[in-house]
């Protein structure tokens, strides 16, 4: 089985109709799925989705996890809207590094929106990846962990509409490869 974790609803929302995903009764999170696909919203920040996606691997049997959602970056070369595959996490706080991948851009992880960010390397920001990765790596093989992001902003702390993320995923489905 395929897992995705997404923060938002907004996020999830365009993946739960591109694969006709079905509301799954639970107190604990809102969850969609099919027989090939759990689909499991967090809410925000790296604790949320490390007890989400732990709660994903041990209630089902994933082969394969994805952590798709929006991200910030201080790179105006970059494009709104755009997708990127993770390669590397680094958590802000501790400036510990995780290599996920061979190829992809390099994601930091902060526990709290951010305007800007004390690096001078071009990179994406996030609330939630370091979280994912590592409850995700003691139930699923590294070569089977991905992380997807959408570039939303250019480190701006405000609340994009709901509305605004979810048509950043939706214009990125087709390109948003689960297998």
């Amino acid at each position: 089985m395929i897992c995705i974790v997404t923060a938002l609803f907004s996020e999830a929302e365009a993946l739960i109709a591109y694969y006709k995903l079905k509301k799954v009764k639970n107190n604990i999170f809102l969850i969609f799925a099919n027989n090939d696909i759990f689909l499991i919203i967090s809410g925000i920040g790296k604790i949320n989705a490390a007890i989400a996606t732990t709660y994903a691997c041990t209630a089902n049997k994933i082969d394969r996890i994805y952590n798709i959602g929006i991200c910030g970056s201080n790179d105006k070369d970059k494009h709104i809207g755009s997708l990127h595959p993770i390669k590397t996490i680094v958590e802000y706080d501790t400036n510990k590094k995780f290599i996920i991948s061979d190829k992809g851009e390099t994601v930091y992880c902060v526990s709290k929106p951010v305007n800007k960010i004390n690096t001078f390397k071009k990179i994406l920001v996030d609330m939630e990846s370091v979280g994912f990765y590592n409850a995700s790596k003691k139930f699923i093989q590294k070569e089977n962990i991905y992380i997807l992001k959408i570039i939303s902003d250019f480190l701006d702390t405000s609340i994009l509409p709901k509305k605004a993320v979810y048509d950043l995923v939706k214009k990125n489905i087709k390109n948003i490869k689960i297998s």
